[in-house]
């Protein structure tokens, strides 16, 4: 304690002494700082919003070598009147011609090439023989329309089901390099499962995991920009008709472009706001510029600082900027109160000397409520979700970056820049709030523990009922076009999340017994090549039961595997399923254009695998996405008798789903450690564990009473929202230390508790409502955010902030009167 205050007064005397050094110090500082300020970057791929080390990210870059990417687009057309006219079917054309001359496009899927043939003239062997194309413009188009409308694999994929609007699949070229990368990942991780890695493995696996990172931001930035060149063309498009883009890379893409906006946004409304707040509490031009000079200066030093480290920001570590500007206000309010009550004090005292005892005094409250605070947001480290631990190790270093610019800064400036001593006590009704609060305080012990008594029931009740279950189109404003994108193509054309369910072949569908068909077969073609198990009717029935299956449930969308090539064979074969010859037949006299269209994606190359390709309705009203894998883990390995190791479900909705499924685990360890280490911290500054406990009440009940809320009004946790409860705790305890530390010098000279819950109501009261005033006000901005769970965090993170300030400055008071703690005495002379 005496050290610290000490290190103050110290840092006051060679700040005033060396004046010039440091200024120049500074300056130098913020220019090797400011230099990288154009280096930092964003990254809001898909990948950054992944569960960290998640082991079902393995399945998914093995499934995603084996059977393609997810990575497409798609580009909704949705005529006015009718989609199966010539001028549509023409300006569907010329859409698709401009896109497939697009650089990063690898092929365009509409139903202009879809096969067409009449079922009464073809068969399963003369249909590639005897097929046209929309394009050919030799079909009729109501016959078309029906046709298309019928076909098992492209209805609801690209065709409506009343083929009122269709879609064009963009494939995108994804680089070899990437490929190579992720297969060497891949195989690497496969080949060490479940073995700790020595010194050198594990180098290994950091450059091949820096490979894949390096290639997915390269082959991101390349999307964002074909992305923006098929907007491009959409706006050029046809006027009667809606176009939307969808899919994966689109939503990764806009979740960058919506952090850009809300970070140009954010900071301008941000320095509004503190200049409205500023002049509200102050009314002096210097009280105004210096604290935005100080958070100017912590802001470009951290951007730059993020800029030398090649470490970007994610979709949810991007508010940093706001976060860090609000934090270092409140610490440079926290000093302008303390010298402005000095000067009204002693006014005529040296400037130089009340700078020094500014500083003396307030550097070891600050010191521990920098501290706690980096503590709360460090606490986040401990989650599994990248985003989430990027945030707070972000928040931690910018907060030790801020307070130490503060602390050399301000003593400099105010040197400086201030000139005559005319504060003025300021009145108003937002200066004399707090004493009034005090007042009230005092004689209302009562109301303020049976009010503490029905929050904390109504937050505890309310904990009960938090869930982790998210729609992902909830993340976004209904005008967006994400959302209604997504809507559209969940309503129409069969889902828009990616669901992959891989089955071994032989855990499956079992051997048939040897019979007669080996003979009889082999009159009538070269039995050399063996056909795989699924082209049996044992097989095919076996894969249609499962296909039904997954078919069934309201939330799974379009559901495509080797049975919807079978369907579509058994169309041409009269509506009648295949037998063992035909389907034998079939196999070995298709086509490799045939295998490559209606096999191959179903089928690995050797037969040893099945794979279903599902698209879910992120939108549907019953998606619970934790139930739903359990039902198929069920299925799987009571009804079908298989193994874990015979399957595996993977794909975007499972990575999504484990992230969220590991909310509820990270924020007990967050707030765990949080409470922990600031109890910790109490008892150390305070030096009282009754202190320390009584200090920790307040804040506790304000975070429970936020996530009590969530629960109640049915608001899920989400990525954002788990961070709530430990930041309010580690804000709001800023507070609590200030007023504590008020106490105990008021306390010094009377022994009076109600006497001095008065005098620290009628000073460092008034800094407490400043500062948590600036600090509500900023988190509040986030609400102008196209981001939901942005919004969540700042409207729910202010209430929380608002909750802490009134329960620190009621709840805390009280409880200090009740209890009447002994308050160690101060022994420091400097703080004094």
């Amino acid at each position: 304690m005496e050290f610290r205050s000490k290190l103050g007064y110290w840092i006051a005397q060679k700040a005033l002494n060396h004046t010039k050094s440091l200024m120049a110090l500074l300056l130098i500082i913020l220019l090797g700082f400011g230099y990288k300020v154009a280096d930092f970057r964003l990254d809001a791929s898909a990948d950054s919003l992944l569960l960290e080390n998640d082991p079902s990210l393995t399945e998914y870059r093995k499934t995603y070598l084996e059977y393609g990417s997810d990575d497409y687009l798609f580009l909704l057309f949705d005529p006015e009147n009718e989609l199966f006219t010539q001028q549509n079917l023409d300006n569907l054309a010329a859409l698709q011609q401009q896109i497939v001359d697009l650089e990063q496009v690898a092929s365009v899927t509409s139903i202009l090439d879809i096969p067409l043939f009449d079922p009464d003239e073809t068969d399963i062997f003369t249909v590639e023989g005897k097929s046209t194309t929309l394009r050919a413009g030799t079909f009729d188009l109501i016959q078309a329309k029906a046709i298309l409308t019928e076909n098992p694999i492209y209805r609801d994929l690209i065709i409506s089901k009343d083929g009122s609007l269709t879609a064009l699949q963009i494939n995108l070229d994804t680089p070899d390099a990437l490929r190579q990368s992720i297969r060497a990942l891949t195989e690497f991780q496969v080949s060490h499962a479940g073995a700790p890695l020595n010194e050198q493995q594990q180098l290994e696996f950091t450059e091949l995991h820096n490979a894949v990172k390096a290639q997915n931001q390269a082959f991101a930035a390349t999307t964002g920009v074909t992305i923006n060149q098929l907007r491009a063309i959409i706006a050029k498009g046809p006027e009667d008709t809606r176009l939307f883009l969808g899919g994966v890379p689109m939503i990764a893409n806009d979740l960058m472009v919506y952090v850009q906006n809300d970070l140009s946004l954010f900071g301008s409304l941000i320095v509004v706001i503190l200049l409205v707040i500023l002049t509200l509490i102050f009314r002096k031009l210097l009280w105004i510029l210096l604290p935005l000079t100080i958070c100017t200066i912590s802001v470009i030093a951290m951007v730059g600082l993020l800029g030398w480290l090649d470490w970007p920001a994610t979709v949810i570590s991007s508010n940093f900027i706001a976060l860090l500007l609000i934090m270092t206000m409140s610490l440079v309010i926290h000093l302008i109160v303390r010298f402005r009550e000095l000067s009204l004090q002693q006014p005529e005292q040296a400037v130089s000397e009340r700078i020094a005892a500014t500083l003396s005094s307030m550097f070891v409250p600050c010191l521990f409520t920098a501290l706690t605070t980096m503590v709360a947001f460090g606490s986040l480290v401990v989650s599994d979700i990248r985003p989430v631990k990027d945030f707070g190790l972000m928040m931690s270093m910018g907060l030790a970056l801020a307070f130490s610019l503060a602390f050399v800064s301000f003593p400099i400036l105010v040197k400086l820049t201030y000139r005559k001593n005319n504060e003025k006590q300021l009145t108003s009704r937002l200066t004399e709030f707090t004493s009034a609060l005090g007042r009230w305080t005092l004689k209302s012990k009562g109301i303020i523990f049976a009010a503490s008594l029905a929050i904390a029931i109504f937050a505890f009740s309310g904990l009960f009922k938090l869930t982790v279950d998210n729609r992902f189109i909830d993340y976004f404003r209904s005008h967006t076009e994400i959302h209604q994108g997504m809507k559209t193509i969940d309503d129409q054309l069969g889902g828009t999340t990616p669901l992959d369910i891989v089955i071994k072949t032989e855990a499956l569908i079992q051997a048939p017994e040897p019979d007669e068909f080996a003979d009889d077969f082999s009159e009538f073609e070269d039995n050399s090549e063996q056909v795989p198990l699924v082209f049996t009717q044992n097989g095919a029935a076996q894969l249609a039961q499962v296909q039904s299956y997954l078919e069934q449930y309201n939330v799974t969308g379009k559901v495509l595997s080797i049975t919807s090539s079978f369907r579509l064979l058994n169309n041409l074969n009269g509506g009648k399923p295949l037998d063992d010859f035909l389907l034998g037949l079939f196999y070995k006299r298709m086509s490799a254009d045939i295998k490559r269209q209606l096999i191959a994606p179903y089928l690995n190359e050797d037969g040893s695998e099945i794979h279903y390709s599902i698209r879910m309705i992120d939108s549907h009203p019953e998606l619970k996405r934790e139930q739903f894998l359990q039902s198929l883990h069920s299925y799987f390995q009571n009804d079908l008798g298989l193994t874990q190791d015979d399957y595996a479900i993977t794909g975007m909705f499972v990575l999504y789903n484990n992230m969220l499924a590991s909310l509820f685990d990270s924020q007990i360890a967050t707030i765990s450690t949080v409470f922990l280490a600031i109890l910790i911290m109490f008892i150390f500054i305070f030096r009282s564990v009754a202190l320390a406990i009584l200090g920790l009440i307040p804040n506790a009940l304000a975070a429970a009473m936020v996530l009590g809320a969530m629960g109640w009004f049915a608001i899920p946790l989400d990525m954002m929202t788990i961070m709530i409860a430990a930041i309010a705790i580690g804000i709001g305890v800023d507070n609590t230390i200030h007023y504590i530390f008020r106490f105990r010098r008021e306390f010094s000279n009377n022994q009076d508790y109600a006497a001095c819950v008065q005098a620290c109501h009628d000073s460092i009261g008034k800094a407490l409502y400043y500062t948590s005033l600036t600090v509500i006000a900023g988190f509040s901005i986030l609400i102008f955010s196209n981001f939901i769970p942005t919004i969540y965090f700042g409207l729910l993170t202010s209430i929380a902030m608002a909750t802490a300030l009134l329960a620190n400055l009621t709840l805390l008071p009280r409880l200090l009167l009740l209890f009447k703690p002994k308050i160690p005495a101060i022994n420091n002379p400097v703080e004094n």
